[in-house]
């Protein structure tokens, strides 16, 4: 047996001698692990779930070349099957013209001379396209599939005309005749231990180690779910395992019995993480200049607990509950511990793997004979004249079709769908823009609501002007200019409410009015006597004989809200609402956010409480500024955050606002309210050329984007002068929430296409408490477009819940400061929530965490497939079914250069628009001209083949649809 034959490898040691004396060997192998950790996700605990680019770690690639190099990573789909483009190219979804254009911008070359182009190949390969073979069905198709019968029937004419004299079974005999196929595939080195075991042995290493892995990781990073926990968990993840799994009685599985020597022996010598991973490197022979690839694959084996690992060793406070340490290295070094003990156990030789060749996967030499076969048939060339070709000629059209294989179809048809995509969305929106505004301005408006620029907030802030003329809305990063570290009066401690890149230097807490001091204390002391209930409930469940009478008793009397809440769980809900309003005292509350002096530093947090007037001042001006509010408001200003709720939803965070990370904006959505009132902020908002009327008030608010709940905050300060302002702008938004309802329910199949506005709004509200739905809201899977610009523009188009709108005014914005912002938050979070749909709906098995129905959460920290598996990091199947998969489509009001000067300026934003992880476009704020960013040069927009229909509201537009919509005018005298 051979277990140390890593003599020579590295040059830094001699057979682990003095292993944790290798200095060299340490610092690099740390510099290993800290890049293969880029490669994980970054996808917190359920209750921080942010949206974010899968692919970050290759972000600094182009986005063609990093996706289809994520796929070989991940063993992941790069784009969309061919089947399914070509499904939506018969739907019109993608013309002709689309994959024209795309050809046309990629680089040609002559294949025949004066008779066949690389373009003119492509055409035919792409539409009408070649069919599917492989080594399995290529035999069946000749004897069975009537190839050798007859021609296709769907060639072009000219093909077909070229070949009416020919029979299938010449142009085959030819095509086996002078074609040669690809040389035999050489076998290879293996990465991993477990692509040796599996060939030689039958044996898969990764169902061996993953189950006491996840067991022992899953202990370790629990929230509190579990009745016993982990001990010494306070020594960290491989200390507390090496204490746990080597004591007397315990049982190993199969080929894992000396994971307890291996663990005694480094209990023993007193080994770290980083001397366990260097010894267990040495044991299977890993040289030096392959440990990345090692230790990046080993990790991606499991790379949902990894990445969680990686996240909460980064950030302990993303923990909800119990903070413990974490360590990528102790979890490599826990992995490895069994790996070498497993592969000890089954090959007797921990060394040997690294000199065994793989087999050589199935190769069928007909498969490119039948691929050439059938691309030929599409050109028209005869077997007389396949015969006919040169040696020369014959390599060249054998080489370009092998260069045009699956994947680089799939690319060339994906960047035709996305191309129609933007001519559908850019063609009408210029048309639009040309035509004058459907409604008149007033002198002043009767009220100003300001959204976050969420895409789900377009359907409602439409509806709003549609059923309110006299209401303005605007859109802004759902934190409202306010990164702060909130907590409620119900909160045990605070958390950021602010984008993940954002941290917060300023605590905001809520408070009890001095007045309703007391009914705070009976509300805690209530709420104490409740979880101590559900707490003894809880741990009896887990107990022996607690636990058989406790299931006796009241497992029979649970039935009955359980049956409620499935047969009518609006109601129930609504009740449990009521008990709640009729038993736990809620107390007056106001904001602590105002900061008097520099003593209120926090030294234990760090945090100031609160803001000083100058601060709250650029806060606000931060959010009006670049909105272009800078006088002229109304008399009543709504700020809405956003959040969702829903019932049974591990995902529940992923629904609410991202520019707040992942949590609700009510808070901020208060704050910025309560500031924006203060005398002393308005007076120094005048030096920054904000004027604010002294009739105007700010009133925070929130919207449920699941439920459409709105609420509003703080309306006892709301002077008497304005109390009919907020009368009207309450009945206006209960309309628009009806009529966004409405259009949500399109979507869902389980309302009916004859559904009215008000039962709708009942029917999503069921949604939200139902225990049993999966989809309470389809969140951003309409995602596509961000509009960056006035509103006048985009007022009255019906966008289809697909645009987020950040309000952006260039005529008031000479340096561009205001569009640096703007696009310094706008263009990373919208990127991202648009890149995590688009890798979810690609390949959602990979890259998504599949179907919901098997989910199980596991220690409040992530969701499993059944009782144990990795992980499962990503979107559901359920959030991506109707999603479209194409990049973020980014329209500026303002001029290329103008933007690039912005771009250019921040390396983040380089990095998205220069390598082409958005689509991008700017329209001119004084003409109205389209400039599209392609390959590092900006192109007018042509065309006018795209339409622009007009109807005479949004329900018109929508009704009876469930499939995307066009973009539409909505003019009420269309009717």
């Amino acid at each position: 047996m051979n277990t140390s034959t890593h003599v020579g490898t590295c040059g830094c040691h001699d057979a682990r001698q003095d292993i944790r004396l290798a200095g060299g060997c340490l610092e690099h192998l740390r510099r290993v692990v800290e890049h293969a950790a880029q490669c994980l996700p970054v996808q917190g605990p359920l209750g921080v779930f942010v949206h974010y680019n899968t692919l970050r770690s290759l972000q600094h690639r182009r986005f063609e070349d990093a996706v289809i190099e994520g796929g070989r990573l991940f063993g992941a789909e790069p784009f969309l099957s061919e089947e399914a483009y070509h499904t939506e190219r018969g739907r019109q979804r993608i013309l002709d013209e689309d994959i024209d254009a795309i050809l046309n911008r990629e680089p040609d070359a002559d294949i025949l001379p004066g008779r066949l182009t690389r373009r003119q190949l492509r055409r035919v390969m792409l539409t009408p396209g070649v069919r599917r073979v492989n080594g399995i069905n290529i035999s069946w198709q000749l004897e069975e599939g009537g190839w050798l019968d007859s021609f296709r029937n769907d060639l072009p004419e000219p093909s077909a005309k070229a070949l009416r004299r020919d029979s299938p079974q010449a142009l085959w005999d030819t095509c086996l005749a002078r074609v040669k196929p690809p040389p035999t595939p050489a076998p290879v080195m293996p990465k991993r231990p477990r692509e040796v075991v599996l060939a030689q042995h039958g044996i898969d290493m990764d169902a061996l180690i993953h189950p006491p892995l996840i067991r022992l990781t899953g202990a370790y990073l629990d929230q509190g779910i579990a009745y016993w926990p982990m001990p010494h968990r306070d020594k960290g993840l491989l200390q507390a395992a090496r204490k746990i799994m080597p004591q007397a009685f315990a049982m190993f599985p199969a080929h894992l019995s000396g994971v307890r020597a291996d663990f005694l022996r480094q209990e023993a010598a007193n080994m770290d993480a980083d001397t366990v991973v260097l010894d267990s490197l040495a044991q299977l022979d890993v040289p030096l200049g392959q440990w990345e690839e090692f230790v990046t694959e080993e990790l991606l084996a499991l790379r949902g607990w990894a990445g969680m690992i990686r996240m909460l060793e980064v950030d302990v406070t993303l923990a909800p509950h119990d903070r413990v340490r974490c360590s990528l290295m102790e979890f490599l070094a826990l992995r490895l511990t069994y790996t070498v003990a497993a592969l000890r156990d089954i090959s007797g030789d921990t060394a040997a793997w690294r000199t065994t060749l793989l087999p050589v996967p199935r190769f069928d030499p007909q498969t490119h004979v039948a691929r050439v076969f059938d691309v030929v048939q599409l050109l028209g060339i005869s077997s007389c004249e396949l015969a006919a070709f040169t040696d020369e000629e014959l390599a060249r059209l054998d080489q370009e079709i092998l260069a045009c294989h699956e994947t680089e179809r799939r690319r060339l048809l994906h960047l035709a769908y996305e191309r129609r995509h933007e001519r559908r969305v850019l063609i009408p929106l210029a048309m639009h823009r040309k035509m004058p505004c459907v409604v008149p301005t007033s002198n002043r408006l009767v009220a100003q609501v300001v959204f976050c620029i969420d895409e789900r907030e377009e359907s409602i802030r439409r509806a709003l002007e549609e059923v309110d003329p006299g209401i303005e809305t605007a859109g802004v990063a759902g934190f409202f200019g306010v990164a702060i570290n909130y907590a409620g009066i119900d909160d045990s401690g605070g958390v950021s409410s602010c984008p993940v890149v954002v941290d917060p230097q300023h605590a905001v807490r809520e408070v009890p009015v001095e007045d309703d001091a007391h009914r705070q204390k009976q509300r805690q002391g209530l709420r104490r006597v409740w979880a101590g209930v559900m707490r003894n409930g809880f741990i009896s469940s887990r107990t022996l004989v607690r636990g058989w009478i406790s299931t006796a008793c009241l497992g029979f009397l649970s039935l009955f809200p359980l049956a409620l809440r499935v047969l009518t769980p609006l109601a129930f809900g609504r009740f449990i609402k009521w008990l709640n309003r009729a038993f736990l005292p809620e107390p007056k509350t106001e904001f602590a956010f105002m900061q008097d002096d520099a003593a209120s530093r926090d030294a234990t947090s760090g945090l100031m409480s609160g803001f000083t007037t100058q601060e709250q001042a650029e806060r606000v001006y931060s959010v009006l500024g670049p909105a272009g509010l800078h006088k002229g408001h109304a008399r009543l200003v709504v700020i809405l955050g956003h959040g969702s709720t829903s019932l049974n939803n591990p995902y529940e965070s992923a629904y609410c606002c991202q520019a707040c990370g992942g949590r609700t904006g009510a808070p901020n959505a208060r704050l910025f309210a309560l500031i924006a009132n203060r005398p002393a902020v308005r007076e120094a908002l005048r030096a920054k050329g904000v004027v604010i009327s002294e009739d105007t008030w700010f009133l925070g608010g929130y919207h449920d984007t699941c439920n459409e709940d709105i609420h509003f905050f703080d309306m006892d300060l709301l002077p008497e002068t304005h109390h009919g302002d907020l009368a009207r702008v309450h009945q206006s938004l209960d309309k628009a929430r009806t009529l966004n309802a409405h259009e949500r329910s399109r979507r869902f199949a389980a309302a009916g296409h004859d559904i009215t506005p008000e039962s709708s709004l009942r029917h999503v509200q069921e949604r939200a408490e139902h225990i049993g739905e999966p989809r309470p809201e389809y969140g951003h899977c309409t995602n596509a477009v961000t509009f960056v610009g006035r509103r006048e523009i985009t007022k009255g188009l019906f966008m289809d819940r697909r645009a987020f709108l950040a309000s952006y005014d260039a005529t008031k914005d000479p340096t561009d400061e205001a569009l640096a912002q703007v696009l310094g938050a706008a263009i990373p979070v919208c990127s991202s929530i648009n890149l995590d749909y688009y890798f979810s709906a690609v390949d959602n098995d990979v890259y998504g965490s599949g179907t919901k129905l098997p989910h199980n959460i596991n220690g409040l920290v992530g969701v499993m497939n059944g009782y144990q598996s990795d992980l499962r990091t990503g979107l559901p199947a359920q959030a991506v079914e109707i999603h479209e998969p194409v990049r973020m489509l980014f329209v500026v009001e303002t001029t290329p250069e103008r933007l690039m000067s912005v771009i250019k300026a921040d390396s983040e934003l380089n990095e998205i628009v220069c390598n082409q992880w958005i689509r991008i476009a700017t329209m001119d704020p004084d003409d109205g001209h389209v400039e599209v960013y392609r390959d590092g040069v900006f192109e007018k927009l042509e065309g006018s083949e795209e339409p622009l229909p007009v109807a005479s509201s949004s329900l018109a537009w929508y009704r009876g649809k469930m499939e995307h919509l066009a973009l539409a005018r909505i003019d009420p005298r269309a009717a």
